[in-house]
């Protein structure tokens, strides 16, 4: 995870220019970046049809 990390911020720190002095900005950016990606590889639990109750 720490690799993926520093891979994501060098590439968004790259991106913006190298700016100095901002490499916590750009790891907590990279950390927000990676959350949100696998926040949204997640699925919704599935809603179960209700039970219905058998006559006795």
């Amino acid at each position: 995870m720490h690799e993926q990390i520093e891979r994501k911020a060098y590439d968004l720190w790259d991106a913006d220019g190298r700016p100095e002095g901002q490499d916590q900005a750009y790891w907590f950016k990279a950390v927000a970046a990676l959350a949100s990606e696998a926040a949204a590889t997640i699925k919704p639990p599935r809603k179960r049809a209700p039970r219905v109750k058998k006559a006795a």
